[in-house]
């Protein structure tokens, strides 16, 4: 029997992405503000990834507690203790999709991505989807296509194993009817062991020491089948 993957919609992430963080934001992280590590432990092989080397998270239940938490972190956070990028985000919806086995179909998209270009309007991605899912018992064929189909994934460990995490970013205009699209192929397809998938909107943002064009690519062009 499958055990349930637990889910968190309506609340707030806050995420340290680095290149390289000094230890006196990371112990403030830490300490003061009760951050966790979360680092990614490498990617698919043969596909074009994305992960920063540190990746520190903060869950909050409330909007007067995320932006407390944000402008402390913000305050303190200078280029010289930071190469990457803080985010904040709100979880409009994170869903559990129940394990059955697999069945080979098609997948009905497929992404053409590209590079933030650093204007006004592209300095950070408006949303992303994270699709979660356990490595060694999901299908090997349903993760190939995954991956093929233009979502670039990260490898996270938990204690129940490793987990593959399927992300593409990009505008809200793109990124929610893909998230509706995918979210039904998986569960026509089956496959994907202690699946969740949840969409993160960016609601603030800010860079240290590196540009538009060094954070991870965005959804282009989606192409419906």
């Amino acid at each position: 029997m499958e055990v349930l993957e637990q889910t968190q919609p309506g609340i707030f992430h806050i995420h340290i992405d680095a290149k390289h963080m000094d230890k006196e934001l990371y112990d403030f992280a830490i300490n003061e503000l009760g951050f966790y590590d979360s680092d990614f432990n490498g990617h698919p092989e043969g596909y074009v990834h994305f992960e920063p080397d540190r990746h520190l998270t903060l869950k909050l239940e409330t909007k007067e507690e995320f932006y407390e938490a944000w402008n402390k972190l913000e305050s303190f956070t200078k280029s010289e203790n930071l190469k990457g990028y803080l985010e904040g985000e709100y979880i409009p919806s994170d869903e559990f999709i129940p394990y059955k086995d697999y069945k080979d179909i098609s997948i009905p998209f497929s992404i053409k991505r590209r590079k933030l270009n650093g204007s006004k309007k592209e300095e950070f991605r408006q949303t992303e989807i994270h699709l979660t899912l356990e490595k060694d018992k999901s299908h090997p064929d349903l993760i190939k296509k995954l991956l093929d189909s233009g979502l670039y994934g990260a490898y996270i460990p938990k204690d129940r194993g490793t987990f593959l995490v399927l992300t593409i970013q990009g505008f809200v205009k793109d990124i929610v009817p893909l998230c509706d699209k995918l979210t039904e192929y998986i569960k026509d397809s089956g496959g994907a062991y202690l699946c969740t998938i949840k969409e993160e909107r960016a609601i603030k943002y800010k860079l240290f020491d590196i540009g538009a064009e060094d954070l991870p690519e965005i959804a282009d062009t989606i192409i419906y089948y």
